[in-house]
């Protein structure tokens, strides 16, 4: 058993977290009951965050990320939980392919969840592995992304939804219209540069993908949750849809709150690394994004960590350069900021870091700091300012799109399941 004494909780009260194996066993600013102990003075105690939307590239991608670096970058993050994406080298989307990668992922310091990929054709997988505790979700990617998990026939679309409602499975989507995608960069009558690539996956994508999904769940009563959406006008689609009753949810990413397409115009090859699926919006909708979630019109903050190297990066041709930014370990500083920033209350931020993925997907015991839960602790420093430097990030890719950018909020200590992983060193 070990003690954090003297900590803020969320609530403003001063008190002293005692923890006994995986979970918090009493919270009294009082007790002084175990000899090792955490001087959690002048520090925050949050949930440990819950990032439902993370790439450790693994098995296939070990070149830019592995989960040895992806777990110490989540830790370095106040992440204690994470849920991995199927596009990997061959994709999840068999019952022996869940049972090999979680063989190979293993114990590790933080929990985890995988998500489980859809293609054409594999309905019946989806029906194996429903029930497996491993599983939080199945993923369909309507619009060509990472990976060769595309599906775009409606039909299928409808199975896939229709399955997972019988068998109480999430769906997960990435939402973009494969069919407007093709016919904007047709429209061109040229190869496209790095700079096309907003106007080929255009809102339209997103906003006539959200529309189908909610179409589809509309007839199959699914539980619908939508990736990294980008636009305010798919934002209120979802909240007009959840107004009339579905079961519906929104998840944006850090970068679309705190980059514009401005970056894909930058001279040089910098703008590369600013090439993602979906992509950055204008800084007009980027506003109007970030004041839904602070509205309490988005549901959870995932930071799709899609980690390529430099090299990867730094490639000529369009097609060639991969799409995807590291982002697991800034998630709570750059969202911590709208609070330091008087837009967000911190039961809003802990709503959308951690306690709504908790209660979306099931996962009982997490996204509170309560007596019986899990000993998941983000200790934070909420008024020490964090410098991005591509030299301090613990991802195996070692960069970052928000380098030389600056917010408030740096995590100090990590408990997860009752141990104490690390104490960060931010800049």
């Amino acid at each position: 058993m070990f003690e954090i004494r003297n900590t803020t909780l969320p609530g403003g009260q001063k008190e002293t977290i005692l923890i006994g194996g995986p979970k918090i066993v009493v919270i009294n600013k009082d007790v002084r009951y175990a000899d090792a102990w955490i001087d959690g003075e002048g520090l925050l105690a949050l949930p440990g965050l819950i990032d439902p939307h993370v790439h450790f590239r693994t098995p296939g991608g070990e070149h830019k990320e592995d989960w040895e670096h992806g777990v110490r970058a989540a830790i370095a993050g106040g992440v204690t939980t994470v849920f991995d994406m199927p596009n990997t080298i061959p994709p999840l989307t068999t019952q022996k392919r869940l049972e090999r990668k979680t063989k190979l992922t293993g114990e590790r310091d933080i929990d985890y969840r995988f998500w489980f990929g859809a293609n054409n054709w594999n309905t019946g997988e989806i029906k194996k592995v429903a029930g497996d505790p491993q599983i939080v979700g199945v993923k369909v990617y309507m619009g060509s992304s990472t990976g060769n998990l595309l599906v775009t026939n409606e039909a299928v679309l409808e199975k896939i939804f229709r399955v997972c409602a019988e068998n109480n499975l999430i769906v997960g989507v990435h939402a973009e219209d494969e069919t407007v995608m093709r016919l904007h960069r047709y429209s061109m009558r040229r190869a496209p540069e790095i700079e096309d690539h907003c106007f080929i996956h255009h809102m339209l994508a997103e906003v006539t993908a959200v529309r189908k999904a909610l179409e589809l769940q509309d007839a199959t009563k699914c539980r619908l949750y939508f990736c990294h959406l980008t636009t305010p006008e798919a934002v209120e689609l979802v909240s007009q849809a959840k107004q009339n009753g579905a079961t519906v949810y929104a998840e944006v990413c850090p970068h679309h709150l705190w980059l514009s397409n401005e970056r894909m115009s930058a001279p040089g090859p910098s703008k590369n690394f600013y090439k993602m699926n979906p992509p950055l919006r204008s800084y007009e909708q980027m506003q109007k994004l970030r004041q839904y979630v602070f509205d309490g019109l988005v549901d959870t903050v995932g930071s799709d960590h899609a980690p390529h190297t430099r090299e990867e990066k730094m490639q000529k041709n369009y097609d060639d350069i991969p799409s995807g930014v590291p982002g697991v370990e800034t998630t709570l500083p750059l969202i911590f900021q709208f609070v330091h920033e008087g837009k967000m209350s911190i039961d809003r931020f802990i709503r959308l870091t951690s306690a709504n993925a908790a209660d979306i997907f099931g996962l009982r015991h997490k996204g509170k700091i309560e007596v019986g839960y899990d000993a998941d602790i983000a200790l934070l420093d909420p008024k020490k300012e964090v410098l991005f430097r591509h030299q301090d990030m613990a991802t195996k890719c070692g960069w970052t799109p928000y380098v030389a950018m600056r917010a408030t909020g740096a995590v100090k200590f990590v408990v997860s399941r009752g141990t104490v992983l690390a104490a960060a060193s931010a800049s």
